[in-house]
């Protein structure tokens, strides 16, 4: 971290630290594209990248300049020009000079943006290999529908260190340095358990010279009851968790039960293909425990209309819709619900597959599970000690209201809940295909079934939901290992192998390594579906022990990182934001499970008119609880998370996109939750001279001591600030002095930074 000119800048560092670096405000480098070793063909590497840009306009029906790009043989016919193609030379071919824009016509795809480098050089490779047609006997399926083989390594080598290393050797590059180890230790802490280490968990790790101690702290981390939230999060955007039913009424729902089952199972490194059966089809299962039943409320977490008018029957239509879409996304990274209206434009899935994979959920009944006395009971216990707590204290308006609302909370878990999923009886797996997709254009029925041009459906399946599962899971289906590989690569790194985790369709790019996504997806179903051992080949390998320094020659070589020649260094999620200051404060409660909680939130945002509910901020330390526990309301979300680029999880969400806006620092530095986390972070700060108590919080709060620059400025910083609060006649300006510099440390951009 670099302070250099820091004193001339510090009050708008303040403001702003978190948000401004030199690389956000240099425009960003062309990239530079190596020439594509393999001779792309029309079908499978070209038609593609026409469908997706040219053919909205370029097509039979609407052949603009008469050029048709749907088709090998009138790609080649071109339209106006006689040189849409010219075999071997792409510079004297109409179809790239109008691409790249050149000879003085407008760019294309007109009135969009341009095709990406990568796929510009596609189109270049082909012609200037020939533009020939594929070669009979050429598999011209898509990438991610062939099964993926297991390539070979080096006896002796990482694997994910072989595969990353030879792409960067082909591209005259090496790997970075390794990381520091303070740095090592607070990247694995962050990304394992959504938490800082300790100043006492660094300097064990500083001090264990055994040659395996790096080993022992990632086995450490993963065996921490932590681990199962940090990737519980991750799951719930996926599955559009909430704790309220959304639309225009979002009235409240229990279905924590289910979340709770989610962060256990991770903590148990339980087999991702028994994780996938028990959401899917618990109920199914021989002789259901009461686990595998919560587990099947992943498909009740879908959106509920309460408005009065609302057809009943419709109102399931679109659930039903909703899960066959979701179920696409999670497991297979397909946008199958394109086909709710009409065949898919672009992958291999007809409208006639939504509907039989809609199908399964046809016979499902939507049942409440009452929960028993021994599950309900430690949250019990934690409500009675709150209720202790408050009345205890004084009487006030905000005790009553507190008091009325733990009533309310202890009724309800007398009485809790949770939504499952069980199969009919009577409605039998099949439904009527939706001319167009609408609801009152019901067609041909049809049974439950699966899109088998992705995985074929074996015979010894039930036609249920549990062969549903069955067949995610089934070593011939090409999708599910590869995209629940690239989910954990892109938690870790930020960025998947495969840049739409979400989308693994003929219109995603290509995987930066595909051989490395390959080996990883085989190598995690053959060690039993184990997320912790597919997490523990990641983070012990090199690449991701690289040092993030990143040098102007880097950044215009891989603006993007996408050949892994360093490590990735982004800002921390918005529950990870809040769970740190909080966590280096001293003020985290790591208490697991239960209801939802109420932490500070700004007056007025949670009105309800129907329900009359209001949000009340706990009392006791729950308030403290991780976001995870944070009540999730679909319409009001909590509204710092929004501000950090939380869902509102409405849908499924894979992708959470960054921003970066002054709404941030804002919170950073005004938020109650803040204020009070630098008020207790200030106090944590132990120290004799004010030296050693700025040391004292650079560990708590970066895990690291600060450079001597750093220690002179916080110093005069703190200094100034004690005069100004002195001059305001405050009683307490010394530590409303060091109150304001534990701000400033939660507000830098290495405090909320993983790197």
């Amino acid at each position: 971290m670099n302070f250099k000119g820091w004193n001339r800048h510090l009050l708008w560092l303040v403001a702003a630290a978190p948000f401004v670096s030199q690389t956000w405000l240099q425009a960003a480098p062309t990239p530079i594209v190596a020439a594509r070793e393999e001779i792309p063909t029309f079908e499978k590497d070209v038609l593609p990248i026409l469908k997706g840009h040219c053919t909205a306009c370029h097509n039979p029906d609407t052949s603009s300049a008469f050029l048709d790009l749907t088709t090998y043989e009138t790609t080649m016919e071109g339209g106006q020009a006689d040189n849409n193609v010219v075999a071997g030379d792409p510079e004297a071919s109409n179809l790239m000079r109008r691409i790249l824009g050149h000879g003085g016509k407008p760019q294309m795809p007109l009135g969009f943006a341009p095709l990406s480098p990568e796929k510009t050089e596609t189109i270049r490779a082909w012609i200037k290999a020939g533009a020939k047609p594929t070669p009979e006997g050429v598999d011209l399926r898509h990438w991610a529908y062939v099964p993926p083989q297991k390539p070979s390594v080096p006896e002796g080598a990482h694997p994910i260190d072989y595969f990353v290393g030879k792409k960067l050797a082909e591209q005259g590059h090496s790997f970075s340095p390794e990381a520091s180890r303070t740095t090592l230790i607070r990247r694995l802490s962050l990304d394992l358990t959504g938490l800082p280490p300790t100043p006492e968990e660094v300097d064990a790790f500083l001090a264990d010279t055994r040659p395996d101690a790096y080993e022992r702290v990632v086995d450490r981390l993963l065996a921490s009851p932590q681990y199962g939230e940090r990737l519980a999060r991750m799951w719930l955007d996926l599955a559009r968790y909430a704790d309220s039913n959304g639309y225009e009424k979002d009235l409240g729902r229990q279905n924590w039960a289910w979340r709770d089952y989610v962060i256990k199972s991770f903590n148990a490194d339980k087999p991702f293909d028994q994780f996938t059966t028990e959401q899917i089809a618990g109920d199914l299962l021989d002789a259901p425990t009461r686990e595998q039943l919560i587990a099947t409320g992943f498909h009740r977490n879908t959106s509920l209309n309460e408005e009065g008018g609302t057809d009943p029957q419709e109102q399931r239509w679109q659930v039903l819709v909703d899960r066959a879409a979701v179920t696409g996304t999670v497991w297979m990274a397909s946008s199958t619900g394109c086909a709710q209206c009409h065949d898919h434009k672009f992958d291999p899935i007809s409208q006639k597959d939504f509907y039989e994979t809609l199908a399964f959920w046809e016979s499902a009944d939507e049942p409440l599970l009452a929960l028993t006395p021994e599950e309900v009971s430690p949250y019990v216990e934690r409500i009675k000690k709150r209720e202790e707590f408050l009345l205890s204290s004084p009487e006030s308006d905000a005790r009553k209201a507190a008091l009325e609302k733990i009533k309310k909370e202890r009724e309800s878990l007398e009485k809790a809940t949770t939504l499952v999923l069980q199969e009919s009886k009577e409605r039998k797996p099949e439904t009527p295909i939706r001319e167009g997709g609408v609801y009152l254009a019901p067609g041909e029925v049809v049974p439950a079934g699966v899109p088998e041009n992705l995985a074929p459906w074996q015979p010894e399946m039930p036609l249920n939901r549990l062969g549903l599962a069955q067949w995610l899971t089934h070593r011939d289906n090409p999708l599910t290992a590869r995209v629940t590989v690239n989910r954990i690569w892109e938690l870790i790194f930020g960025l998947g192998i495969v840049k739409t985790p979400g989308d693994f369709g003929t219109q995603s790019e290509a995987p930066s390594h595909p051989e490395l996504l390959d080996y990883l997806a085989v190598d995690f179903r053959d060690q039993g579906w184990s997320l912790k051992k597919l997490i523990r080949t990641i983070v012990t390998s090199r690449t991701y022990r690289q040092s993030s320094a990143v040098t102007d020659a880097m950044r215009a070589w891989d603006p993007d990182n996408r050949y892994l020649g360093r490590a990735p260094r982004y800002r921390m999620e918005a529950e990870m934001i809040r769970d740190n200051a909080l966590f280096v404060s001293g003020l985290l409660d790591l208490s697991m499970g239960g209801p939802s909680v109420f932490p500070p939130q700004p007056e007025g945002i949670w009105d309800n008119p129907y329900s009359g509910d209001q949000w009340i901020t706990d009392p006791t330390k729950d308030k403290n609880r991780r976001g995870l526990y944070t009540f999730w309301k679909r319409t009001a979300p909590y509204p710092s998370f929004l501000t950090f680029d939380a869902t509102s999880r409405e849908a499924c969400t894979d992708v959470r996109v960054r921003t970066n806006t002054p709404l941030q620092a804002l919170v950073l530095m005004n938020d109650p939750v803040y204020l009070e986390a630098a008020a207790a972070l200030s106090a944590r700060m132990d120290g004799e001279k004010p030296e050693d108590r700025i040391q004292e919080g650079f560990r708590l709060v970066l895990a690291r001591t600060p450079s001597k620059e750093e220690l002179e400025v916080l110093k005069n910083y703190q200094a100034l600030q004690a005069k100004v609060f002195a001059a305001a006649q405050r009683e307490d300006a010394e530590e409303a002095s060091w109150r304001m510099l534990a701000s400033l440390l939660l507000n830098l951009d290495e405090a909320i930074t993983r790197e």
